[in-house]
């Protein structure tokens, strides 16, 4: 392992090094794990399976998400961070949520727009929409003082 890499020989490199130091054990190992896949294909395979029906009973039958807004959650953890950092990561969380909000407004009227012809119930959201963007436009940033 401690061979001294022959400078004058220029294509050899490290790597190539590696593999012709740890080929006899690379290969014995490949060896094993193909005997023991061969032999256990079925049993691998009914492991796989069973772990994915598992994953899927337990995520949406056993496990329960937490009810409530996720974001007060997130408030309430953030207030156990000290110093100033818990307001810039509040302000980021509240920057964040509202471009969502503003993303989403945007794909609804973009939606709206592009029909043909608009119900009275899609003017009315259209009108509140636009009020929303606007609002969110108009709100003074948190950086100004």
């Amino acid at each position: 392992m401690f061979r001294k890499i022959p400078s004058k020989v220029r294509d050899t490199t490290v790597f190539q090094e590696f593999k012709n130091e740890f080929s006899p054990q690379v290969k014995a190992f490949e060896g094993l794990a193909k005997t023991f896949l061969d032999r256990y294909a079925k049993v691998i395979f009914s492991a796989m399976i069973l772990l994915i029906v598992a994953s899927f009973i337990l995520t949406f039958f056993v496990l329960k998400p937490e009810s409530g807004d996720q974001s007060q959650g997130i408030k309430k953890e953030l207030n156990t961070i000290p110093g100033d950092l818990g307001g810039e990561l509040s302000a980021l969380q509240d920057l964040s949520s509202r471009a969502m909000q503003m993303n989403e407004l945007k794909t609804q009227i973009e939606r709206i727009i592009s029909q043909k012809s608009i119900s009275k119930e899609d003017s009315i959201y259209l009108e509140k929409a636009i009020e929303q963007l606007q609002y969110f436009n108009n709100q003074p940033k948190e950086d100004e003082h």
